[in-house]
């Protein structure tokens, strides 16, 4: 199920729609209207099949420790998933509907006792959303989305993520609504801690 913030994301993208199989005009989407997922949000191109970061928020450069702008999206993928990452963008494209993808990778936590090192102690879990937009010709030429975590954050925050394994990819189709992962109270000793 996906997370809360993508499932706003996804209902937001849905009522910008003029018809369930159409993707919505980039004209029609308006960042203000998610303001709690600026950070978050990415735009990609889909001009070339190397899908280039056009915009990228804050969060998702500090989690990459680097400015994304003009760096391919695919590049982000170890190799054996990057062809399947890229027919999910076409047929994501093609079909004019949003694509989640899960994925996960390694957390290259900065060595703090100066010896340069990095550290690959954490694995962290995380989605992208992509929903495809159109151009004034009516043809889909980029996909808007957002980064999403879905584990505890590292144990050392200082660092940056690795290369992505595609755990899995979704496509939403308009008869599909996307809901939320259900809350579950969790208890350590009897103690309610969530």
């Amino acid at each position: 199920m996906p997370h809360s913030s993508t499932v706003s994301f996804l209902s937001y993208w849905r009522g910008l729609q003029s018809s369930p199989d159409k993707a919505p005009p980039r004209a029609a989407f308006d960042p203000a209207h998610l303001k709690g997922l600026i950070p978050q949000m990415i735009m990609i191109s889909d001009a070339d099949a190397h899908h280039r970061f056009r915009l990228s928020g804050g969060f998702v450069v500090a989690f990459h420790g680097h400015e994304l702008k003009d760096t391919a999206f695919l590049d982000q993928f170890r190799q054996p998933f990057v062809d399947a990452v890229s027919t999910a963008l076409v047929l994501a494209r093609r079909r004019e509907q949003p694509l989640i993808l899960s994925l996960s990778a390694p957390w290259q936590g900065l060595d703090l006792s100066g010896d340069g090192d990095t550290s690959h102690n954490d694995t962290i879990l995380f989605e992208i959303c992509l929903c495809p937009m159109t151009n004034r010709d009516g043809s889909v030429d980029r996909f808007v989305g957002i980064y999403q975590t879905l584990s505890a954050a590292p144990r050392n925050p200082y660092g940056k993520i690795g290369k992505y394994t595609l755990v899995s990819s979704r496509l939403y189709e308009p008869r599909q609504s996307a809901k939320a992962g259900h809350l579950q109270l969790v208890a350590a000793e009897g103690k309610r801690i969530a």
